[in-house]
């Protein structure tokens, strides 16, 4: 006598092959495309000569807008100030400049604060 209830193995479609390879596959792609984006940033990035670039741009800061200045001259003197004696006067002068720059109604810059920004341009020329 014959055994019934016993079925053969059904035959399905496995597709997790395919979907391990689409996955790569818009891996690799993504990851690609994430690289050539940061290669190209790096390669824009920054001027052949920065620490001389950056103290161009100091010295063009111009005193007429005294907000836009001092925001100018906090950037461009953060990215100057390297060793201990520039940052030391960096931070003397950022102290003279926060105060230009969080309000919307400021006066013209004090004598002060353009003698310490004189003097951090001065120290950072003689390091040129």
């Amino acid at each position: 006598m014959q055994l019934r209830d016993i079925k053969p193995l059904i035959e399905f479609s496995d597709y997790s092959l395919w979907i391990l390879l689409a996955t790569l596959v818009a891996g690799f792609y993504i990851g690609y495309k994430l690289f050539k984006k940061v290669y190209k940033k790096v390669q824009k990035g920054c001027p052949q000569d920065c620490p001389k670039y950056y103290f161009e741009q100091l010295k063009r800061v111009d005193w007429s807008n005294p907000k836009k200045a001092a925001y100018d001259a906090t950037k461009y003197g953060r990215l100057l100030a390297r060793d201990k004696r520039r940052k030391e006067i960096f931070n003397q002068l950022r102290i003279r400049l926060d105060r230009y720059k969080y309000k919307n109604d400021i006066g013209d810059v004090d004598r002060e604060t353009l003698n310490y920004f004189n003097l951090y341009l001065q120290v950072c020329d003689e390091s040129f």
